[in-house]
């Protein structure tokens, strides 16, 4: 496995699941998702797990059937 296969950037994670931009910030600053748990800010860009990503708002796999 790629160390980096399951992260995603706030961007591509919220185009994926279909959210709006504010969205994952807004999970960070609730406590939705617990940074340097679910994701990581590096300089001015955030990434996040697919496992966090899929806790808080469903499989990939069924959003992408959704999509189809």
């Amino acid at each position: 496995m790629n160390r980096f296969e399951g992260i995603y950037s706030f961007a591509e994670a919220t185009k994926l699941w279909n959210l709006k931009d504010s969205t994952l910030r807004k999970a960070v600053a609730t406590g939705k998702l617990v940074e340097n748990i679910d994701c990581k800010k590096f300089g001015r860009d955030w990434v996040v797990t697919i496992e966090a990503m899929e806790r808080e708002y469903g499989k990939l796999d069924n959003i992408m059937k959704d999509l189809d």
